[in-house]
């Protein structure tokens, strides 16, 4: 793990915030890892703060080498009205403009984290102009749409005239956290040798996801055709989505669900041979512990998927040009017709190419 706690900063090295994008998801912060790694390989001696949107995404980086401090952000303090009296919020923008930020670069394309930006006091404010925010930004560029969005992150370095040296995104755990997993797996008694495939079968939006009646028989044909283990994951408030949705009664099937913090089921998925997971948090998780992972998703897959070398991604295209959930008719017993068109064999056939390509 890198280690920049010694470093010594100079009168030169630039003071930076980074504000992560304007999202509360895990998929949306871990995305901005490489960002973060490339800036800190720019600048060495930077002072890099992050702010987050969440307190999930503000644990995620925790452990992060290259984060002096992390800021968990609340723009409600710029609301007209709200919950904040008007001390309050000057007293909130004053903690900030306290840092004197040399840079502050603007991930999101949100207007009020823009305005955040300048009434901070960021000498160099750096993002996209969407939403008509260009004046206060000191650097614009515009959001290349198309582009997977952990390398629109890394368009703004680029704009700022900083070098890309891997696009790749990664998240830290710390010696314990990768401890308590092995102990998992022991108190289990899944063997080191021994494939563990680990399910996610959640997302934060339910609609978008391949159905527990496949994921559901995708754990029983790895358990009871191939001898693997198999692992269930997903957070506290899954559970009650599960119950009604019961897998097969094995011994080999591990219920995790709500029983692990963020960054214990990211050693989890570390110490697993490979995760199937819809278009969620825990398939970004998985990319950046460099673990493999087929991921299933709508048309948005092409675009959101983790940027990692061992992420694989299954998404069929049914004549989308674009994806709203909200307004979406194509739809085949209770599943969107993208996702509904993915079939058990084909999911088997890259599991079993994934688990066994170097």
């Amino acid at each position: 793990m890198p280690n920049r706690t010694n470093i010594k900063t100079s009168a030169k090295a630039p003071r930076c915030l980074v504000m992560a994008f304007g999202a509360r998801g895990v998929g949306d912060h871990v995305s901005c890892s490489s960002f973060i790694r490339n800036l800190a390989q720019n600048h060495p001696e930077a002072t890099i703060d992050f702010g987050a949107f969440s307190p999930i995404g503000s644990e995620l980086f925790k452990h992060n080498p290259y984060i002096r401090k992390i800021h968990v952000l609340d723009m409600n303090y710029l609301k007209f009205g709200g919950e904040y009296s008007l001390l309050q919020k000057i007293r909130y923008i004053q903690s900030f403009r306290k840092n004197h930020y040399d840079k502050v670069y603007v991930l999101s394309t949100k207007f009020r984290h823009a305005v955040f930006a300048w009434l901070i006091g960021g000498k160099e404010r750096i993002g996209y102009g969407n939403h008509h925010r260009g004046f206060m930004l000191t650097k614009v560029g515009i959001e290349p749409v198309e582009k997977n969005v952990a390398e629109r992150f890394l368009d703004v370095l680029s704009l700022d005239g900083l070098r890309i040296f891997n696009p790749f995104i990664e998240l830290f755990l710390s010696d314990d956290e990768i401890a308590f997993a092995d102990t998992i797996f022991r108190d289990h008694g899944i063997a080191p040798e021994e494939t563990v495939v680990a399910l996610s079968p959640f997302a934060s939006d339910m609609r978008k996801t391949w159905g527990f009646g496949c994921f559901a028989m995708i754990a029983e044909r790895l358990i009871l055709d191939k001898g693997y283990k198999v692992l269930i994951l997903g957070a506290s408030h899954d559970m009650s989505i599960l119950h009604p949705n019961p897998f097969l009664k094995h011994p080999s099937i591990i219920n995790l669900v709500g029983k692990l913090s963020i960054l214990e089921t990211a050693a989890v998925i570390k110490r697993s041979s490979l995760l199937l997971s819809n278009d969620s948090g825990l398939g970004h998780i998985a990319g950046a512990v460099g673990t493999k992972v087929v991921i299933l998703g709508t048309l948005m897959a092409k675009q959101w998927y983790p940027l990692a070398k061992s992420v694989e991604t299954i998404s069929k295209d049914v004549g989308c040009t674009s994806c709203d959930l909200k307004v979406c008719d194509k739809y085949e017993g209770g599943t969107p017709l993208c996702l509904g068109s993915i079939s058990v064999d084909e999911v088997i056939q890259k599991l079993d190419y994934m688990l066994h390509t170097p």
